[in-house]
């Protein structure tokens, strides 16, 4: 057999109730079922500072009577109503009870002195009904548990929670009302973007990508939901004899660090021209790359519309001046050459009358007639072309438009004018011209072919001088060609202005009066026709080309 159960030296100890009741570390009363207190052990007597004796006999509601009215009376009913209903096996717990007890670490006072300092502690209870012998409920077993520091460490707990709540509500707070300030300052700045029609953009140059408020849309032509890159606007928006400068500005910039300023003109849809203004800058990162452009846009339209007006109306005073200028000098010219070209025929006139009046010799007076016819017809042409011109100037010229055969009316000229041209030296060719019907003026028609034969005649030193008509489709073409002096670019843009001679250098001094030319193309232009000069350069010929509707 085992010997441990035959050892004398364990003695048989019978368990004692009464002091394991006393050792538990709950604190535990036990009622009657009057619920009376029968007993307490140490542990609940430790927690409401009182004895055995001063509880035992009384009644579970009439002992600690803690806290205020509404407090005791929530733990009154509560009793009233789990003791009542309690059946054998079955525990119940009490909700949370608070007391207003005597603070222990003062002398304690009396329970009921309103004055003694007191604290706030928690307690719950439990319920249960004890077995008797004979299987019928038998007393109450009452477990107090104190959750003071338990309820105190929760409501430090919720507590601190508030206060993060209340911290992260009030930066919620805080960062509702920052936003709603931005919010604010952006419909601002939106608004006076839009009062003032500037439109604000910003360029990755990585993607090419544009982002522009509405405004900078409008202002380009582009709707509100349109896309914009920088392929686009360089390639479709801006005009493309503004893209070199716009993108030149953007490079020197972006070179340098700086901003760059430039206006341009886009076209819109409804086939405008507007005028934008566009002003940006970089920015860079740390090694100097860049990062972003951003910068604005301004319709300018108005302002650059008067600016160009105003530049064109200077430069239009300046033509103004400049032809004023040259009309005087021309004016002062025209003086000096009729005063000249006046002179020299009368003096010769002059000079002969009085020779036929001295001599009687036939051989000088036939020469003297002929010098006075000569001079006569010079100052007749130069008499009809200061009238002619003075009638053109105040509008009271006309023509009288006829069928006209403009090749024999220039064969006719032609013969008039070749022992003029060949008592010069010239060869005067007239063998190509055309039959071809104009309606014109005849004299006024011969008057512009006798003038640009003339003309040739007067500035080729030698050489040859040709006339032709031709038929051309719907128009007939007079052409004057010379193998003279010839005309710079600079005189060939003038040769048609009154009172302008040129030489062979494209200025000095020629017979004439500078009307020749002039009266031409007034002429030319009453018939509805055009005339043009041209010449390769100085000594290479010149040509003058009329042309004038066909008449059927």
């Amino acid at each position: 057999m085992d010997s441990r159960h035959h050892d004398p030296s364990m003695a048989s100890h019978e368990f004692d109730a009464a002091i394991a009741f006393e050792s538990l570390p709950e604190a535990y009363l036990i009622l009657n079922r009057r619920y009376e207190i029968l007993l307490a052990n140490a542990r609940y007597l430790d927690l409401i500072g009182q004895s055995l004796s001063d509880l035992r006999g009384k009644s579970i509601l009439d002992v600690n009577q803690f806290g205020t009215a509404e407090q005791r009376d929530a733990r009154r009913a509560w009793l009233m109503t789990a003791l009542r209903d309690l059946t054998v096996g079955e525990s119940k717990w009490s909700p949370l009870f608070r007391y207003e007890m005597p603070d222990r670490r003062h002398d304690e006072p009396d329970a009921d002195d309103p004055s003694g300092e007191r604290v706030a502690r928690y307690w719950k209870i439990k319920a249960s009904l004890l077995g008797s012998r004979h299987g019928q409920g038998g007393n109450i077993a009452l477990r107090v548990s104190e959750v003071t520091e338990r309820v105190s460490d929760y409501e430090r707990e919720q507590r601190e929670r508030a206060k993060l709540r209340s911290q992260a509500q009030l930066r919620q707070l805080l960062a509702d009302e920052a936003k709603a300030q931005l919010r604010d300052s952006q419909e601002r700045f939106q608004f006076a973007l839009a009062f003032s029609q500037l439109g604000a953009w910003e360029l990755d140059p990585g993607s090419g990508v544009i982002e522009c408020t509405d405004q900078c849309k409008t202002n380009l032509g582009l709707g509100p939901t349109s896309t914009l890159t920088e392929q686009r606007l360089f390639e479709e928006i801006v005009h493309p004899e503004d893209r070199a400068r716009l993108r030149d500005a953007m490079k020197q910039a972006f070179a340098g660090q700086d901003h760059f300023e430039v206006d341009f003109r886009i076209g819109w849809a409804s086939g405008s021209i507007r005028w934008i203004l566009v002003r940006g800058v970089g920015r860079f990162l740390p090694d100097g790359e860049l990062s972003s452009v951003i910068g604005f846009t301004l319709d300018i339209t108005a302002r650059k519309e008067a600016e160009l007006e105003q530049r064109e109306i200077a430069a239009s005073e300046k033509r103004a001046r400049e032809h004023s200028e040259r009309l005087t000098m021309a004016m002062d010219h025209f003086v000096t050459t009729v005063s000249h070209e006046l002179r020299s025929p009368l003096s010769a006139i002059m000079s002969w009358t009085d020779l036929l009046q001295r001599a009687a010799d036939p051989s000088h007076v036939a020469r003297a007639t002929g010098v006075i016819s000569r001079n006569a017809r010079q100052l007749s042409h130069m008499v009809d072309d200061l009238l002619d011109s003075g009638a053109i100037v105040t509008g009271k010229l006309s023509v009288n438009l006829k069928p006209v055969d403009l090749g024999a009316l220039a064969g006719i000229v032609a013969e008039d004018m070749r022992m003029h041209a060949e008592a010069k030296g010239l060869q005067l060719i007239a063998d190509d011209l055309a039959s071809a019907t104009v309606l014109a003026d005849e004299s006024r028609m011969k008057q512009v072919v006798w003038n640009l034969v003339s003309n040739a005649v007067k500035f080729t030193p030698q050489g040859a001088v040709e006339l032709t008509v031709r038929a051309v489709g719907e128009r007939v073409e007079l052409a004057v060609r010379d193998t003279g002096m010839g005309l710079d670019r600079e005189s060939l843009g003038r040769v048609f202005e009154r009172f302008q001679q040129f030489g062979a250098d494209g200025s000095g001094r020629v017979a004439g009066l500078g009307l020749g030319l002039w009266l031409v193309k007034n002429l030319v232009d009453l018939h509805r026709g055009t005339i043009s000069a041209e010449s390769p350069g100085p000594g290479q010929g010149a040509t003058f080309r009329v042309t004038l509707p066909a008449y059927h």
